[in-house]
């Protein structure tokens, strides 16, 4: 039987509008990743997603080990 108490809520990365940073990727474990020109530039023409910028901006902070 499934036990609902073991399963974590999944929360998905959000895009918001920040009054000093301007437009910001908020993480689920509550990190925010300002983001740059080509990703907002990408974000306004609708090439991307809060998901693929929190990929890319998890591969980049894994890997700099």
């Amino acid at each position: 039987m499934y036990n609902a108490t073991l399963s974590r809520e999944y929360q998905e990365s959000t895009i918001d509008e920040d009054p000093i940073l301007g437009c910001v990727l908020a993480l689920p474990d509550r990190r925010i990743q300002p983001l740059g020109w080509w990703d907002r530039l990408l974000l306004a023409l609708g090439l991307t997603n809060a998901s693929r910028l929190e990929a890319k901006y998890f591969r980049s902070s894994s890997g700099s080990d």
